[in-house]
């Protein structure tokens, strides 16, 4: 959990966010002010922020500890009264034919500013408020030559649009700033292939360099994620990759929609790693502290200031040097040989020999185990293995109790239900959510090194995501040892018949004549089987039992495509994207622009019309501000493409055609211009309360999920 400190560390971050978040929301009504003056429409209020005034500042006044507004009137006033007819009465105040003529003549005799810029105390947005325009009263019109409802339609639609123009081109002008300055950023390296993916059966490999991805150059890894999205379902797309021999090779994948991306059209390839111990930052040793003894051994093994030199004994080359810290030793960014030590090695552990900070070497087992595949469970032939507590998270109920590398044995909920033996991942987290879901409490039965004990009457009442409870605890599947947990519908086994016990534990004994240790040889066996009957003996409480298992060519290829890896935390591979030539800059970041501005639409288009991405994805000013601070962690370069991204967000936010936003007004105009007449006061007024009620909704929506995630 966040301590105190944590929060006093992060501070410079926060304020830098809040900051970059007021300059967007600035910058957006500066150009609605600008246009405005341009057009030669009065402006009242210039605010940034919702609702009732927290300082202002107005010409020939100054600051003011909320609205200026009572006090410039009252002195307006009183000017009128003191020039009210006689000899002191200006030919300008005589020509003034209306009250805001002549506030307009009082302010310019007393050096008064015409309008208030504040700082409201609901940091949600901002406003530019103009004489004869309101949002919620559109007939609520003025007749003074200065007034927005009297200029022509193009002057007010130049005005309406012009906020999402400077976002637009405030988002250029960070993308061009960052890339001048460097963004450290994941280069287009591919360190994980998930097994069964679209990368893999398109031949992408851990190590490959994506080059082109549909023709376009793919400079880091945000782009890859970024332009996959932006495919259309079912398209094959041209990948240009290099291998880290140099050689290059074009291939076509068809990216598919991942649940586990919410959604979104996905490759299934993560970025891949530095061979060296994780970036050393106060709060990122804090954490690992507290996650260590709820972690696999191995996770936080490395020290600070630790580099790999070498794998399974070959010494690796080490002159990588890191971009921020220039003073640091070399170090290696061969990931992709660490992989494929890994996938090499038959589900026997790694070796990795570490150098300390002070030359002192030591070797370390990097123990394997079973990738989850891309969709569906990991399972050989339709068997699938039992589940094991991979590790737990600081606020589980079950930390004093469960340990890392548990396997569950069986489980029972109480009160009342049968216990079920060996269950799989998939049946355990259903167990658990269902427990937590009606406060009920479990019973499990667990092996730890060797041992079976018995842990009585935990709880699930840790949130989770969807507002469903759990135990607080990671799993995936135990490989060492050949149990049983279950079997695929429709699978080669399930024709088999093959039924694991529901009083004890089932044990596979021989497989293809070969005694079976783990499911590691399983998985070896089967990737090098061919398609025919293949014996496999089991044993239950009920005795041993020999079935035949009619291997398809599927069920081999799906062993041959199944992949390790390990658990041990390394520093994020990362390289800088830079240019110090101002037209390179220019033309990358219009060209990040678009893509964020294609794929906001792209989103919203399967989000409302193909349903392909749940509402459920969008995020409100909470989840923002979260994921910015997260941003800003990282570094000014993050906040920067941060703040980046969201300026090219808003202006497609403020652009949709609903009353109430720029989009919604500037539609108004498009059927004032075609009609000849604007559209009756009432009809606008409806339109504006159900805009208002529409985003009302919008905002409730996401602030839930947003506390929810």
């Amino acid at each position: 959990m966040q301590t105190f400190q944590n929060y006093l560390e992060q501070t410079p971050s926060f304020l830098l966010l809040v900051f970059g978040f007021g300059f967007v929301i600035f910058w957006h009504e500066l150009g609605h002010f600008l246009a405005a003056k341009w057009a030669g429409v009065k402006v009242e209020q210039f605010a940034v922020g919702f609702g009732q005034a927290m300082l202002s500042w107005r010409k020939g006044l100054g600051t003011r500890v909320g609205s200026s507004r009572t006090e410039y009137e009252s002195r307006l006033r009183q000017y009128l009264r003191e020039n009210e007819g006689g000899l002191n009465t200006s030919a300008a105040l005589s020509e003034a034919t209306n009250q805001e003529m002549q506030f307009d003549v009082a302010a310019a005799a007393l050096g008064l500013g015409e309008t208030e810029y504040r700082l409201n105390w609901i940091p949600l947005g901002g406003y530019v408020k103009m004489l004869g325009q309101d949002d919620i009263r559109p007939n609520a019109e003025q007749n003074s030559p200065r007034a927005y409802n009297m200029k022509p339609i193009g002057k007010r639609m130049v005005i309406v649009s012009a906020g999402v123009i400077m976002n637009i081109i405030l988002a250029i002008v960070l993308f061009c700033a960052l890339f001048l300055h460097g963004f450290n950023a994941p280069p287009a390296v591919v360190g994980v292939v998930q097994p069964g993916s679209p990368a893999q059966q398109a031949g992408i490999e851990v190590g490959d360099r994506v080059l082109t991805y549909d023709g376009k150059p793919q400079r880091d890894f945000t782009k890859i994620s970024l332009n996959v999205a932006l495919t259309r379902a079912g398209e094959s797309v041209p990948i240009v990759v290099e291998k880290p021999d140099g050689r290059k090779q074009s291939l076509m994948a068809t990216p598919v929609k991942s649940d586990a991306a919410s959604g979104f059209l996905v490759l299934g390839i993560l970025q891949s790693a530095e061979l060296r111990a994780p970036e050393n930052q106060k709060k990122d040793q804090r954490e690992a502290d507290e996650l260590k003894p709820l972690s696999p051994p191995e996770t936080f093994a490395l020290d600070p200031g630790d580099r790999i030199t070498a794998i399974n004994g070959q010494p690796l080359k080490l002159d990588a040097v890191d971009p921020i810290d220039k003073a640091a030793r070399p170090f290696s960014r061969d990931y992709y040989l660490l992989d494929r030590a890994a996938q090499a090695n038959s589900g026997q552990p790694v070796v990795v020999t570490i150098e300390a900070l002070d030359g002192k070497t030591r070797n370390l087992q990097l123990p394997v185990k079973f990738m989850q595949p891309f969709s569906g469970s990991l399972n050989f032939a339709g068997l699938v293995p039992r589940a094991v507590i991979s590790n737990l998270i600081p606020d589980s109920s079950a930390k004093n109790q469960l340990q890392s590398g548990d396997a569950v044995v069986a489980i029972t909920v109480q009160p009342g239900m049968a216990t079920t033996w060996s269950p799989t991942a998939e049946t355990l987290r259903t167990l658990l959510r269902g427990a937590g879901s009606n406060d009920q409490t479990i019973d499990l039965v667990i092996e730890r090194k060797g041992q079976q004990i018995v842990v009585e009457k935990l709880s699930p009442n840790v949130s989770l995501t969807k507002g469903e409870k759990g135990l607080g605890i990671g799993l995936e599947y135990d490989a060492e040892s050949p149990v049983i947990g279950g079997v695929l519908k429709d699978s080669t086994a399930a024709a088999a018949q093959i039924a694991p016990s529901t009083t004890g534990v089932t044990r596979i004994i021989k497989f293809a004549g070969q005694p079976i240790a783990s499911w590691h040889d399983v998985q070896r066996i089967l990737a090098s089987a061919k398609p025919g009957p293949v014996d496999l003996t089991y044993s239950s409480d009920a005795g041993e039992r020999t079935v035949q298992l009619a291997l398809s060519d599927a069920d081999i290829k799906a062993a041959q495509a199944n992949r390790y890896h390990t658990d041990l935390m390394l520093h994020e591979r990362v390289e800088p994207r830079k240019t110090s030539n101002p037209l390179v800059a220019v033309g990358w970041g219009i060209e990040e622009t678009r893509d964020l501005i294609v794929q906001f639409y792209l989103t919203l288009q399967r989000m409302v019309v193909s349903h392909s991405i749940s509402p459920k994805n969008l995020m409100g000013p909470l989840g923002i501000f979260t994921q910015g601070a997260k941003f800003a962690y990282k570094g000014n370069d993050w906040l920067l493409w941060f703040l980046a991204m969201i300026s090219a967000n808003l202006a497609v936010v403020n652009f949709l055609p609903i009353p109430i936003v720029d989009g919604g007004l500037f539609t108004f105009l498009i059927i004032e211009k075609i009609q000849g007449k604007p559209i009756s006061p009432g009809v606008q007024q409806v339109a504006q309360v159900v805009g208002l009620a529409f985003i009302l909704s919008v905002f409730i929506f996401v602030t839930i999920q947003d506390i929810m995630r």
